[in-house]
């Protein structure tokens, strides 16, 4: 049975191969669709983001893509938006005419350092723990509310297709623990959240990620969160934040397991340039 995936990097970004790469590689493992979603400029620099210049390629690279496997597999133009309050996001004038078939939305930066440099959560663990320190004062029921309060602003302001890697703010705690989520502020704060997003209508991505690269055993985002978002009637897809070809089902199988062990019955996927709900097992997608 195929997968699909609409979180993916190339060499826009910091994606290490080629988009068409990744597209190869889609079609040897019998994907019916497959998604792209480079992580969009941002008005400063970094290793990671695609450069404000290179949007114009990148867009007409993955439309030539389009057409040139149109009989193989069905091709979409995403983008993985930064939002960065309300200075920064996909309501910014500069993506004002940029035509995409869908957009992730991820908070990687939360404020900034003393100095004035953004500070991002999603870079190497000295980097986490000295801006946690420098910036909230070690102080993580602080950071934790204003990083929800970034995610809830990016929900109402930029309405992204799906919410990237919703509990991504735990993620150094593999290796120095600060953050109990199962305490009841946090817990308070997802649940408030997580309506934010039944309301809008978006799509929870099931990010693999952290388990293929960093060895964890919870995905992003963890299990009992999952189960509110299925008692809450919220879509999941299963999404491997593929930065290799080899990456792009990495893991599904196991987030299908845990899925299903929970009681989700079916993914929403882009199918025939439509959301779709698909029925999925834990080798892979329905597609009729």
């Amino acid at each position: 049975m195929p997968w699909v995936n609409f979180h993916s990097h190339c060499h826009y970004c910091d994606g290490k191969a080629a988009p068409e790469a990744y597209l190869v590689k889609a079609i040897e493992k019998g994907f019916p669709a497959y998604g792209y979603s480079s992580h969009a400029p941002l008005p400063f620099s970094t290793k990671w983001n695609m450069k404000q210049e290179q949007l114009p390629a990148y867009l007409e690279e993955i439309k030539l893509l389009k057409e040139k496997y149109k009989e193989k597999i069905q091709v979409y133009t995403g983008l993985e938006v930064d939002y960065l309050g309300r200075s920064w996001g996909f309501h910014n004038p500069f993506f004002k005419n940029i035509k995409l078939d869908y957009t992730v939305g991820s908070i990687h930066f939360v404020d900034h350092f003393p100095d004035g440099r953004p500070w991002t959560i999603d870079g190497a663990s000295e980097e986490f723990f000295r801006g946690f320190e420098l910036i909230f004062n070690n102080n993580v029921q602080k950071l934790v509310r204003r990083y929800y309060e970034l995610v809830k602003e990016m929900i109402i302001m930029d309405h992204p297709s799906i919410i990237g890697h919703l509990d991504k703010i735990k993620m150094h705690n593999r290796l120095k623990p600060f953050l109990d989520d199962q305490e009841g502020w946090y817990m308070d704060i997802l649940e408030e959240t997580l309506d934010l997003i039944a309301d809008n209508k978006c799509i929870v991505e099931v990010n693999t990620r952290g388990v293929y690269r960093y060895g964890q055993t919870d995905l992003y985002p963890g299990k009992w969160i999952l189960g509110r978002i299925r008692q809450k009637k919220i879509p999941v897809m299963i999404n491997s934040d593929a930065h290799l070809p080899d990456e792009i089902n990495a893991k599904h199988a196991y987030a299908a397991a845990i899925l299903k062990s929970i009681g989700f019955d079916s993914l929403k996927i882009l199918k025939d340039n439509r959301w779709t709900e698909c029925p999925f097992t834990e080798s892979g997608i329905i597609w009729d």
